[in-house]
């Protein structure tokens, strides 16, 4: 039988022995070098990056300066909203072209069979036929100028339907038949009867107030988006063009 010194020194022996056969496991890494992102070299652009920023280049350089002048109007249009919100004359001047689409809305979600779908239609339906056209012009085309118009169209749609949810309980706003909501039977005043029929009638004020919000910052997205798609051609695309490395 061992006694405890030796016992001690065995086990500092075994210890050491085992120190000493440890196995390293070493881990090899591949180094890369760095590569910046440039501008004109879109084709190294992380995928969603190009999806957004990536505008197609211009046909004829009078082109710019059409969208240049648009852009202009665009942003003149955009001004009195962000001040004024839904009592811009810009929004009372878009309300006749945006209330035949809000009219069509209702007999196209009519065929859900659902009253409050219904109802809801008309303002769904005139926020989203501008989308229509904003994908029509982002996805293929790769047209991010005429993209953001289009998308400022669903947004400024959006701050049309403002004072419609603002309306909901107190009902003074006349209505295309003529009287106020609070003179037609139930159902009459659209977004009254689709708060009063999910419950959320007392909270019409704030979510009038959301939709400007979203309404506000959406157009300055997009106004932001155009201004991009124009600086891109004149500081980059041009010079691409110039020098034949535009794919």
């Amino acid at each position: 039988m061992l006694s405890y010194e030796e016992r001690i020194a065995k086990m500092g022996d075994t210890k050491k022995h085992n120190e000493d056969n440890v196995t390293l496991n070493l881990v090899q890494t591949n180094y890369r070098e760095h590569q910046t992102m440039r501008l004109n070299e879109p084709e190294k652009w992380p995928a969603a990056l190009r999806l957004f920023l990536f505008p197609r280049r211009l046909g004829i350089q009078q082109s710019f300066w059409f969208r240049l002048a648009s852009f202009v109007v665009l942003v003149s249009l955009s001004v009195p909203i962000f001040f004024k919100e839904d009592k811009a004359w810009v929004v009372d001047f878009l309300h006749s072209i945006n209330l035949l689409v809000h009219e069509a809305g209702h007999v196209v979600f009519r065929i859900f069979g659902n009253d409050v779908i219904t109802s809801m239609g008309g303002s769904l339906f005139q926020c989203m036929v501008p989308l229509i056209f904003f994908f029509a012009l982002w996805i293929k085309p790769r047209d991010l100028f005429g993209a953001a118009v289009a998308l400022w169209w669903s947004f400024e749609n959006v701050m049309d339907v403002v004072p419609y949810v603002a309306d909901a309980l107190p009902m003074k706003l006349l209505l295309i038949n003529g009287v106020t909501g609070a003179e037609t039977p139930y159902g009459g005043h659209d977004w009254n009867f689709i708060l009063c029929e999910l419950g959320y009638i007392v909270y019409y004020e704030e979510i009038a107030h959301a939709l400007s919000v979203i309404a506000r910052i959406g157009i300055a997205l997009c106004i932001m988006w155009a201004a991009w798609s124009l600086c891109y051609y004149w500081f980059v695309q041009r010079s691409m063009v110039k020098n034949q490395i535009y794919d």
